[in-house]
């Protein structure tokens, strides 16, 4: 929990990683290898995060994820009020081999799925390799994440028609678009109830503050991409600096801290 003048308000942290890995998967300043299931309960006390949605590090070669799959599920049971786990899935390995994957991280009770188009370097609109992903996903109730922006393949047009021929799935356009797409990701989630938007690694903070009054405070969430970017700094981003502009009623503001991602994901407490 976090305090805003005065009231409580629960924090869910809807875009974040654990793992391991041996090489990066694009060149990062700190060089983070290793990010485990107590690192992240140590980062989230530290920020005042209640839970996490969390997903399989970027490995640095081609993988098909289902180590650390394994390693978050086992992770969600061992803390099970602070770890909601997702499934990351490589679309590159092809539909066969990448449904095999889906279906042992619906076993395993993960949430949802993380897509990176631009590492995986697959289109998110790709007809064959990810639409039969969707397909699964939507049968099963899931949620999609895809990273989105700083590429063609993650666009947010291309994840948007995704959306579109899967209306009953619910994707989180994981960035919202960072900087250069967040226009875009907001003209789409205008046209499609199933579009949301993750606040994670928006830097500019006219477009952030954009995607709330412009989409609605119903379609943006809190994430923080940690550990590569510091909870407590998205955090203050929306309480603190966009907040002071936007004025949000405390209602919205508990929307878009925790509200929208636990009625995506269907969680009742």
């Amino acid at each position: 929990m976090i305090t805003y003048e005065g009231e409580k308000i629960e924090v869910i942290d809807a875009h974040s990683h654990m793992g391991e890995r041996h090489k990066l998967a694009v060149h990062q300043i700190p060089k983070i290898m290793k990010f485990m299931a107590e690192d992240m309960i140590n980062s989230m006390d530290g920020a005042g995060v209640d839970r996490v949605v969390t997903f399989a590090i970027g490995v640095g070669e081609p993988s098909d994820y289902r180590e650390t799959n394994r390693y978050i599920a086992g992770a969600m049971k061992k803390y099970p009020d602070r770890i909601i786990g997702f499934m990351r899935l490589n679309p590159a390995l092809g539909p066969q081999d990448t449904l095999d994957v889906l279906e042992e991280g619906v076993k395993l009770g993960l949430k949802g799925i993380k897509i990176h188009p631009l590492i995986e370097k697959v289109a998110a609109n790709d007809r064959a390799k990810v639409y039969p992903l969707m397909e699964a996903a939507q049968h099963h109730g899931l949620t999609v994440l895809f990273h989105c922006g700083l590429g063609d393949f993650a666009s947010p047009v291309r994840i948007a028609e995704v959306a579109r021929d899967f209306p009953k799935l619910p994707v989180i356009m994981g960035h919202s678009g960072v900087v250069e797409g967040v226009r875009q990701a907001v003209a789409e989630a205008k046209k499609y109830e199933n579009v949301y938007m993750d606040s994670s690694a928006v830097g500019w903070l006219p477009f952030f503050c954009e995607s709330i009054v412009w989409a609605g405070t119903d379609r943006v969430m809190y994430g923080s991409d940690h550990p590569f970017n510091p909870m407590d700094w998205e955090v203050q981003k929306i309480i603190k600096h966009a907040q002071k502009h936007l004025k949000l009623p405390i209602e919205d503001l508990r929307k878009i801290m925790a509200g929208n991602i636990k009625r995506v994901l269907r969680i009742h407490d």
